[in-house]
């Protein structure tokens, strides 16, 4: 499986620790609702060892935040002989067990850069992630995020012992969970990790601007608003805006106003529910950015072509692919402007149509409404923060979704404002890249506090004329 772990790293303020010994390593997570990866560096040298990733555990509990959360309201079942654990232990205990298999691939890969003799040793970790991940992580209830008004029992932004973690300890909010299985005890007993590991959790800014977000904004270098202090390395001016969004299920937006007048700055952020289509999780013959996956369509001599990830056989459609093909589609005038396939058109089965791609891979006329679904909700978050910027601000994409996403394509089918594409730059895993320079620098863990205290976060979908403004930009 193809999950994006590069990504692009702030700089460090803070000179190397010539006194720590070659075999600390430090451990950085970005666990995302889908995938999970962790990196593994050289404390001493900040030299970056191995890196591994997966895809989260937690998926067989639902396949996105909301029916993890549901899920996480379980009770234990009663009146059956078979013991079941109830939502928040389930949840609690397979992501840890997760890492803690994660962890000791991690080590033993970067045990093969160490000079000979040297053995790895987890020194320090930081785990960052969205809020709920963030809350399943560190057993802290999700009913506060259930439903209106969202309110986290947690923001995060403390450090806990491992052990305090993967036994539901981690802070006080966490809540009591079931007695961990033996199989959960053995895994816990054989961990490669010392039980008095210091285990860091940036903050969050709300319900669904997570930890991730406040890595990602260290990762473009946006400053803290009102700051006194010298720019940190690799900051941004401070006289541009800066917007960054990371697309997906859940699409966070942050637009950084430098200061003007009496005013010091701000930072502005919202969240757009743009669903799985991004993911292709909802599209006929959608799948993860693996090998058979189409992830490019273009046209030549009249006929479409298709690029396959692994040059493999095509098996399904990846979401960069989906933009991709509706790019294609639109200039080619297979489609109008109201997404209505209009030529190239075959049928399905059920009479519905569809355009063909390969003799195993079709693009139908739902899937094109759902991605327009979620281009609108992503276009709407985009337009309404760019309106706040008094001008066109340097543009930063985070997250998988975006490193392979052609800008091109992206303004053809609206998904970005125009102009944006000319100010882009693809930041890869910035929340994971973010993590990684604070296992090694105190003074970002002091900015990323600022940063998440400092965000002014807007609920979009109190915004007055919202759903007009949502509706206006359903076409391509």
């Amino acid at each position: 499986m193809q999950i994006q772990t590069d990504g692009v790293i702030p700089l460090i303020p803070e000179e190397l620790d010539r006194d720590c010994p070659p075999s600390h390593i430090g451990l950085a997570v970005d666990i995302g609702t889908t995938t999970i990866a962790v990196s593994a560096w050289q404390l001493a040298t900040r030299e970056h060892l191995a890196t591994v990733a997966a895809k989260n555990i937690q998926m067989r509990y639902g396949y996105d935040v909301i029916r993890r959360i549901s899920f996480a309201t379980r009770p234990p079942l009663t009146g059956s002989a078979q013991v079941v654990e109830s939502g928040p232990s389930a949840l609690h205990y397979s992501i840890i067990t997760q890492l803690e298999k994660l962890f000791a691939q991690a080590l033993n890969l970067a045990g093969t850069k160490l000079p000979r003799g040297v053995s790895p040793v987890a020194a320090s970790i930081v785990i960052t992630g969205n809020t709920s991940m963030l809350s399943f992580v560190c057993a802290v209830p999700v009913k506060g995020i259930a439903a209106a008004p969202f309110s986290p029992a947690s923001l995060f932004g403390f450090t806990a012992t491992w052990n305090e973690v993967r036994f539901g300890k981690a802070c006080v909010h966490s809540e009591d969970l079931d007695k961990p299985r033996l199989e959960v005890l053995q895994t816990f007993n054989a961990s490669v990790i010392n039980s008095e590991v210091p285990v860091y959790f940036p903050p969050c800014i709300g319900a669904f601007i997570g930890a991730d977000t406040v890595c990602a904004m260290l990762s473009a270098g946006i400053p803290v608003p009102g700051s006194d202090d010298e720019p940190l390395p690799g900051e941004q001016p401070r006289s541009m805006p800066i917007l960054l969004v990371d697309i997906g299920t859940n699409s966070e937006i942050v637009l950084y106003l430098p200061p003007s007048g009496t005013d010091n700055g701000r930072i502005l952020c919202t969240s757009a529910a743009a669903g799985p289509a991004f993911e292709a999780a909802n599209i006929s013959c959608g799948m993860s950015s693996v090998n058979g996956a189409i992830d490019r369509i273009t046209e030549e001599d009249g006929e479409l072509r298709c690029s396959v990830i692994g040059n493999d056989k095509a098996k399904g459609i990846c979401g960069s692919g989906l933009v991709s093909a509706a790019a294609t589609f639109y200039t080619l005038q297979y489609i109008d402007k109201n997404g209505v396939l209009r030529k190239h058109v075959s049928k399905l089965g059920d009479g519905s149509p569809c355009i063909q791609l390969t003799p195993a891979v079709y693009i139908s006329q739902q899937d094109i409404r759902n991605l327009q679904l979620a281009k609108s909700a992503v276009r709407t978050g985009l337009q309404y923060l760019m309106e706040k910027s008094p001008l066109m601000p340097s543009f930063y994409i985070a997250g998988g979704f975006g490193s392979h996403l052609s800008m091109l394509d992206a303004v053809t089918i609206g998904l970005i404002p125009p102009g944006l594409e000319k100010q882009c730059t693809q930041l890869g895993n910035a929340a994971l890249a973010g993590a990684s320079a604070l296992l090694f620098s105190p003074t970002l863990r002091k900015k990323a506090a600022e940063l998440a205290r400092k965000a002014y976060h807007i609920n979009l979908a109190a915004v007055p004329g919202f759903q007009q403004r949502f509706l206006s930009m359903i076409d391509f």
